[in-house]
């Protein structure tokens, strides 16, 4: 029996909805937990639709094919309606995540293992629905997969323009919405209470995104320390943060600055009031007020992320990530003419043009500043202007961008590629001035930006980069366990003169410098740069201070696995962050192993043994392992790596997930059409697809240099252009192998089912942490590899076929 068309759209619509709650939680989850938390959407979507395997595995009468179309119609109607009612539970549930200086405690882990079961429960309704269609037409697998794989394609994209216009809270109740119209779908002419039920499910969802998006009916509120969110004055989403601004505070804001000049400021007033613009309730950027008169801004002059403006006169300014404006104003008020001022989130630029523009001063709109919304290193390489100074202070988010995992760890501005593009892009004069938090112990940041600046500075030509460096820092500020270091690099070798004046001006501000040509060095930053062997350096260094690069750009992932608990590092906010990072890994991985084994691997055990249910033979079992390994291996790396050649977390996100659904669903939908028991068919396909893999992989960063200075719509294009086959052979393996073993040993298609889903998610979390440690080079290797021996073991299940029919 061959799916309907209204059936096949059906299935679309699920996994439609699907999708988009995977993207819109992981929004979510950056705003209400910490960024690296966005990691358990993946994981959820994928045990979810794991579970829901075992259950049919263990109720096959659900996919006759008498009962099917109901029970699939019935389970979209339940994820509508449980995806809220989960939700509210989640936002609910007393999850506190204040590490202070102690390590993930037993509390913690509990509140996230019920967090984890809790939003699992729609991705199992979704799964099951896709699992029943799967069983119920195994012959015609391709077309159910197409269906599946383009209506995820739609809800990649459906996800991001629900949150840009409906936010968070109506985003996610939009996807209850879709799932409601594929109930609906399922049930037409099936039964009026069931087809009553559907319509009024539909209604009131309406009626609730509406409420939800313009009425605020549904609040996501905000506790990731345990206090109390401050009042918001203001509050937008998209699909990149959330953006919220709080009441203005009355004390001048600094990062850095010597006591004596707090001190004056504060008993002079000397100052004016700033306001507090969040973004996802933790990365703050402060909204200067401002009157219109430069010189009432002079005070910033005293920040250590203004050093650079002691050394050089009216300097052509840009500005990388000037989010409430506040270096912009330091630029004009240090005698800058003209500011270029780069932010990537366009919300920040709203608030500051909109309910901020009187309190700034409409400094967005003066003359003298140019505000673009872009990524800054595609706008500086495309950018035919060299500039005397590029700024940036503490460029850097918490916030998760639309890749999931880990989203903003990897930052294209922090690598050697990166500095190259600045180092050709600054005047005969220019400086770049790079601002980062410093720890005087251990100052593996700073160690870190400046291994990676002088590489750049190498890769540009620059035979010795030292003559070009000097670091300045104000260490262990006021409250806080680490100081601030303001790393200064020029393109042309600092003059005696300028060492004299930057030592003058350091001594006048109390600052301290760490490192100058020419001048003793004093401690580990300084005694770095003057290493004769700074590769030996490196590899003895207890923290990674390794030069960040584009295949491996994760440039605030510092913290080694020996040395995950060290208190010592605990105690600075920068490395813990850092640690959590990677203790969040370590325990997401732990309670994935421990549900696929609870609800996945030890059912199917049972069932196989207790109940006589047929098992699949190990080589279809590796088979279906190995794929959803090797997928994940592929997807996360390449949402990463697009995401260093986009700019931005959103475009990589559409892009990847769009393009390798999209073309997965037409690879589904060809392999549908071709003979499974042609052994031929096996052996060339597997090896085109290996090769498409490494050709990915070893091509990705030659990519990245050649356009990423072209303009976004073309980027987006190549990078569509370049998943393509790339997506349209990855999408065959499944549906190839489910028609196989429909023909074959029709009961297993649960057991597969299921190891597919465990180890897809075992897979997201390790091909995050290959990332992290070999780069996305070798992991898109190693995932070719994995494809390789998968298609290995098809080959020997058709060849062993072909003998026992012979």
């Amino acid at each position: 029996m061959r799916p309907e068309r209204r059936q096949l759209a059906g299935i679309l619509l699920i996994s439609t909805s699907a999708l988009m709650l995977e993207v819109i939680l992981t929004r979510i989850f950056s705003v209400t937990m910490w960024y690296h938390f966005a990691f358990l959407a993946i994981s959820m979507a994928l045990m979810g639709s794991a579970v829901a395997g075992i259950a049919l595995y263990f109720l096959p009468r659900l996919a006759d094919p008498r009962q099917a179309k109901r029970w699939i119609g019935l389970a979209a109607l339940a994820l509508a309606l449980a995806t809220p009612i989960t939700f509210l539970i989640y936002l609910r549930i007393p999850l506190q995540l204040s590490w202070g200086r102690g390590a993930f405690s037993f509390k913690q882990l509990l509140g996230l293992i019920v967090v984890y079961l809790d939003l699992t429960v729609p991705f199992f309704l979704s799964g099951l629905a896709l699992s029943l269609a799967l069983a119920t037409w195994p012959k015609h697998t391709g077309q159910v997969y197409w269906a599946d794989l383009m209506g995820a394609a739609m809800g990649c994209l459906l996800s991001i323009a629900a949150l840009e216009a409906l936010g968070g809270a109506g985003a996610l109740l939009s996807t209850c919405l879709v799932a409601a119209c594929a109930g609906l779908v399922f049930t037409w002419r099936r039964g009026r209470w069931q087809m009553a039920s559907a319509l009024a499910i539909i209604i009131l969802l309406s009626v609730a995104v509406w409420g939800a998006a313009t009425h605020k009916w549904l609040t996501i509120t905000v506790n990731k320390t345990g206090g109390a969110e401050p009042p918001r004055i203001y509050e937008e989403w998209n699909a990149h943060s959330r953006v919220t601004v709080y009441e203005t505070s009355y004390y001048p804001f600094y990062w850095s600055v010597d006591q004596r000049y707090w001190d004056k400021v504060i008993q002079e007033k000397r100052y004016l009031n700033h306001a507090l613009l969040l973004i996802d309730a933790v990365a703050g950027t402060p909204v200067q007020e401002f009157r219109g008169l430069l010189h009432e801004e002079e005070f910033l002059r005293y920040d250590l992320t203004s050093f650079a403006y002691h050394l050089i006169d009216q300097p052509n300014t840009l500005v990388i990530g000037p989010g409430g404006g506040r270096d912009v104003l330091a630029a004009l008020a240090s005698g800058a003419p003209h500011v270029t001022a780069v932010e990537v989130n366009s919300l920040v630029v709203d608030a500051v043009r909109g309910p901020l523009a009187e309190f700034s001063g409409h400094l967005y709109e003066r003359p003298d500043v140019t505000i673009v919304v872009d990524d800054a290193r595609g706008y500086i390489t495309r950018s035919p202007e060299r500039y005397d100074l590029i700024q940036a202070s503490l460029i850097d988010t918490w916030a998760a961008g639309g890749s999931g995992a880990f989203a903003l760890s990897e930052n294209s501005l922090y690598t050697i590629e990166a500095f190259k593009t600045y180092y050709e892009h600054l005047s005969d004069r220019g400086i770049l001035t790079i601002s980062r938090w410093y720890l005087t112990e251990r100052p593996a940041e700073t160690m870190r930006l400046v291994s990676t600046a002088m590489a750049g500075w190498k890769s540009a030509g620059v035979a010795d980069p030292r003559p070009h460096v000097a670091v300045v820092a104000r260490p262990n500020a006021s409250g806080q366990a680490e100081g601030m270091a303001t790393a200064l690099f020029k393109r042309a070798p600092f003059t005696q003169a300028e060492i004299e004046l930057l030592q003058a001006k350091a001594a006048e501000l109390g600052f301290t410098v760490l490192y100058a040509p020419s001048l003793p060095t004093h401690e580990e930053v300084g005694q770095f740069i003057e290493a004769t062997d700074p590769l030996a350096v490196i590899a003895a260094y207890p923290l990674d201070i390794s030069p960040a690069t584009d295949d491996r750009p994760f440039f605030f992932n510092l913290v080694r696995l020996g040395n995950l608990f060290n208190p010592a590092l605990s105690a600075s906010g920068v490395y813990r962050t850092s640690m959590e990072a990677m203790t969040i890994l370590v325990v997401v991985m732990g309670i994935m192993a421990l549900a696929g084994i609870l609800f996945v691997l030890l059912p199917l055990e049972i069932g196989a043994r207790r109940r006589g249910l047929p098992r699949a033979s190990a080589r279809l079992l590796g088979y279906f392992a190995a794929l959803g390994l090797a997928f994940m291996l592929v997807e996360i790396p390449t949402i990463q790596r697009i995401t260093v050649f986009l700019g931005r977390p959103v475009y990589s996100l559409a892009v990847v997930l769009f393009s390798l659904l999209l073309f997965s669903s037409l690879g589904s939908l060809w392999s549908s059409r071709q003979p499974i028991t042609d052994k031929k068919l096996t052996g060339w396909f597997f090896a085109v697809l290996v090769l498409v893999v490494v050709l990915h992989a070893l091509a990705g960063d030659w990519l990245v240099r050649a356009t990423i200075g072209q303009s976004l719509e073309l980027r987006l294009g190549l990078a569509m252009l370049r998943l393509a086959p790339l997506g349209f052979m990855m999408g065959m393996p499944f549906p190839l192998g489910m028609r196989w073993a429909g023909s074959h040993q029709p009961g297993v298609i649960p057991w597969l089912w299921g190891i597919n889903g465990v180890m897809s998610v075992m897979g997201s979390a390790l091909a995050m942490a290959l990332a992290i440690h070999v780069g996305f080079q070798i992991t898109l290797v190693i995932a070719a590899v994995i494809y390789g021996a998968a298609g290995a073991l098809l080959a020997i299940d058709v060849r062993q076929a072909a003998i026992q029919k012979t």
